[in-house]
């Protein structure tokens, strides 16, 4: 059992470095993840794969060259190896799901937009919104611009995503905000908080946790 699936817009793997990361997930995988870009001012950059359909994995590391910082970046200078960070739920309508959340007592960030330029030139845009819950464990929501070609459709195949599941001692914090949101995610009681990821990939099953 690992819930509905179908929500998950991508997820996200963090590593210090890029470069390690893109050669660890081919070793698991057999797909060699593309460069996505560097997200100006914050302090990253990342590599993609298509997990098909309308979802992606993204390997998420600190850009050397930019000096700008995020949330992000303390945690990912720590991480040797792939390791699951968070994930992202897809939404057409950002501002009808901010006040479904809100009408549920869940409370919200601002809707904020978001772009990069991908290394051929071309521009990728969005929105998001988070939760103010402090856990990586909740998704931030993501909708993509229309006249975007979504990072599932441009990037390597040969995985897809056959398993998603939130661990932490204290579950029904975390359900009451996936439930609002209308996503199916299980979520498990466990001693150490964390997510796992299973993978169908051209060497075999591959899990990240």
């Amino acid at each position: 059992m690992t819930g509905d699936l179908s929500g998950i817009d991508h997820v996200i793997v963090g590593i210090n470095d890029l470069q390690r990361g893109i050669e660890e997930l081919e070793r698991l995988t057999g797909v060699r993840a593309v460069y996505g870009g560097a997200h100006p001012g914050r302090g990253t950059h990342n590599a993609l794969i298509s997990l098909g359909g309308s979802q992606y994995l993204e390997i998420l590391s600190p850009n050397p060259e930019d000096e700008g910082s995020s949330p992000w970046i303390g945690g990912l200078e720590k991480l040797t190896s792939l390791t699951p960070v968070g994930w992202a739920a897809r939404s057409d309508d950002l501002a009808a799901l901010q006040q479904t959340l809100k009408g549920q007592g869940i409370e919200t960030g601002e809707i904020r937009p978001g772009a990069r330029n991908q290394p051929d030139g071309t521009r990728l845009a969005w929105r998001t919104l988070g939760l103010t819950a402090p856990s990586f464990l909740l998704p931030f929501f993501i909708e993509w611009d229309p006249a975007t070609a979504h990072p599932s459709q441009t990037t390597p195949k040969g995985c897809r995503l056959t398993g998603f599941t939130l661990h932490d001692p204290a579950p029904d914090t975390l359900r009451k905000p996936l439930q609002a949101a209308g996503l199916g995610v299980e979520v498990l009681n466990d001693q150490k908080s964390g997510i796992r990821i299973s993978l169908a990939c051209l060497k075999g099953e591959v899990e990240l946790r």
